[in-house]
This record gives C-alpha cells, sequence and structure tokens, in this order.
C-alpha cells in the first residue's frame, strides 16, 4: 500500500508588519508569540518562523533578548522547528547585513530566512539584498550549522541562488526555497506564476509556498498539489475567511490541516521534519 505524502506545515505568527489596529489577536510579546507558536504546534505546524516585536511600540525588532526569550519560552513547551527572520524590520530600521544576521550568530536556531535578491517591497521601500548579502549570510548560516531557507520574491531570484550558491558550491543541495508570492513589487499570486517558479527550481529541491493576503489557502492548496509545503500565519494573512479575522494562528493551521487531510494527504510531524530537512534532534 503506498504511503501519503507527509506536507510540513510552517506557521508565521507576528512578522513584521500586522499590529493591533490591523488585528487585536496577533501576538506582540514573547509570552504570547510562545503561546501561539505552542498551539499552533497542537494544531500541526512543525516549524515557526521567528521574528520579535518591541512590547511598547509594536514594531519590529532585532533585540537578541526579545528573541531570546521567545525561543527560550517556545523551547519549554514544544519541541517545534525553529526558524530566525533575517528580513524583519530590514526596511523600516535601516539595517546593515551584521544586524540581521546577529539573533542567527548568537541563538544558533535550526533554521533561518534567506533573502535572495533585492526589489521594491510594497510602498515600503527597496528591500536591500545585493549578492555580497547573500553570499555573507550562505556561508555564515553554512559555518554556524543554520540551514538557510530561500525567501524567492520573483523568479529572478531562483537564477540568484543557482549562480551564486549552487555553482560556487557555498551550500551543498538539496537546498530550502519559500515561493512568497502576492507582496506588491514581487511576483503575483496566481496559478501561472506559481508554475513558473516550481519549473524554475533546482533539481532535488525542497520548497514552501507563501501565498500573502486572502489567497493564502488557495495558492497553499496548489502548492501542496504540486508537491511542496505551505506556510500559514498573521504574517501573511489575518483572515480566517473573507471578513472573518483569524482569532488565533492555531485556527490558519488548522483550517490547512483539513485541508491537507481532505486532500487524502497527511501532515508531517516535527520529527518526521527533522527527517526530511536533515535537521538533528534537539534530545
Amino acid at each position: 500500500m503506498e504511503r501519503k505524502r507527509k506536507v510540513i506545515i510552517t506557521v508565521a505568527p507576528v512578522g513584521a508588519i500586522p499590529t493591533r489596529k490591523d488585528t487585536p489577536y496577533i501576538p506582540i510579546t514573547p509570552e504570547e508569540i510562545a503561546e501561539e507558536t505552542f498551539r499552533s504546534y497542537q494544531a500541526g505546524a512543525s516549524i515557526v518562523h521567528l521574528h520579535a516585536r518591541d512590547p511598547g511600540t509594536q514594531k519590529s525588532s532585532i533585540d537578541i533578548d526579545l528573541f531570546k526569550a521567545s525561543i527560550e519560552r517556545i523551547r519549554e513547551k514544544c519541541d517545534i522547528i525553529i526558524q530566525i527572520s533575517t528580513g524583519g524590520g530590514a526596511i523600516s530600521l535601516d539595517l546593515s547585513p551584521e544586524m540581521r544576521l546577529r539573533p542567527v550568530k548568537e541563538l544558533k536556531p535550526e533554521m533561518a530566512s534567506l533573502n535572495a535578491g533585492s526589489f521594491n517591497f510594497g510602498r515600503m521601500g527597496i528591500f536591500n539584498n545585493p549578492p555580497e548579502t547573500i553570499e555573507l549570510f550562505s556561508k555564515s548560516m553554512r559555518e554556524w550549522g543554520v540551514i538557510p531557507e530561500f525567501e524567492i520574491y520573483d523568479i529572478g531570484m531562483i537564477e540568484n541562488v543557482k549562480s551564486l550558491i549552487l555553482e560556487r558550491n557555498l551550500i551543498e543541495p538539496p537546498l530550502q526555497f519559500s515561493l512568497v508570492l502576492g507582496v506588491m513589487g514581487g511576483i503575483p499570486a496566481t496559478p501561472k506564476t506559481l508554475f513558473f517558479m516550481v519549473e524554475s527550481l533546482p533539481e532535488r529541491s525542497r520548497w514552501q509556498v507563501i501565498s500573502i493576503g486572502r489567497l493564502q489557502f488557495s495558492m497553499g492548496t496548489m502548492g501542496i498539489l504540486l508537491g511542496g509545503n505551505v506556510r500559514v500565519g498573521m504574517e501573511d494573512n489575518i483572515y480566517l475567511s473573507k471578513g472573518v479575522l483569524a482569532k488565533s494562528n492555531a485556527e490558519l493551521v488548522e483550517k490547512m490541516v483539513k485541508i491537507v487531510r481532505a486532500l487524502d494527504l497527511d501532515v508531517a510531524t516535527v520529527d518526521e521534519t527533522r527527517s526530511f530537512l536533515n535537521i538533528p534532534s534537539r534530545i
């Protein structure tokens, strides 16, 4: 009997942009972020994509103590795989590459995001990721034993990874990709663009779909049908359905779990995800 494919679900509980003005349910403090992560883990998420927020201003932060507090509280509750963002607040805070890398260097999470190119991030400004930054992040994560997840906002960024990383053997394949759809200034969220991106990936790539806004579930479902994994969470979308705010990140995870099972597939556990991504157990 053929085994069902396992789908990895990542939760992104807070991000750098949404605030309590957008939704009263978004977590801000380390305690809130940890609790939302734990509830999402119970619902079926095996990876958490982590940002830090200043509890006073609600703005994105790279404060090591805030990241550390969230991670410590999460690890007290569960064994979810932790992935730190290296992009949160990079535009608004005008951060140097070294400042963006500091939480990864000091806290050594299992994974970290690695943005694979520069582009106009909506109306916020230029999200600056020139070749030397991509190379620095790749070499540093390899040195620290952190798995990079390449964030792809447009098709040319896949070519950046091929030429800057693979052709120079900076990181051994298979590589992990996030195909980010629907950010203004990046590639739009349509079936045609998703097909194009998937077909352009290097051989043996592992990948997930991140769709921003109302198409989170429809494009995520399409990604699963194409053989990929999926990310949900309030960083990318605050609505459970049209006009209905999600009251927790766990609700968004639960909805995606139902979709996965309706497709006659299974949701990957944390242990299974560690095996798929070659991440050692923490125990």
